[in-house]
C-alpha cells in the first residue's frame, strides 16, 4: 500500500507475466500471493513510504511459529 505519490519508479511487476508493471494510488495497494515471482523497480525520484502487510491464514500462521527458531538472532 502506497503511502506516497511524490517519487518516480517504485512500481511492481510479475516478470513471468510481462514487463508490465503497477503504481498503486496513494492508499491503494496490489495484492498478490508471495508465492509469485515479483521486482519493485528502483526509485528513481524522491522516496517511497509503503505499508507491506503480510497476510496468512491459521494453518501458515502455525507453520510460521515453528519456524520463528530457524531465523538467525531468535
Amino acid at each position: 500500500m502506497n503511502l506516497n505519490d511524490d517519487f518516480d519508479g517504485g512500481e511492481v511487476g510479475f516478470p513471468e507475466y510481462g514487463p508490465r508493471t503497477f503504481k498503486a494510488p496513494v492508499g491503494g495497494a496490489v495484492v498478490f500471493s508471495c508465492s509469485l515471482l515479483h521486482k519493485v523497480t528502483p526509485v528513481e525520484h524522491g522516496r517511497r513510504y509503503a505499508f507491506l502487510p503480510f497476510l496468512y491464514d491459521d494453518a501458515a500462521a502455525k507453520l510460521r511459529e515453528s519456524n520463528l527458531g530457524l531465523i538467525a538472532g531468535k
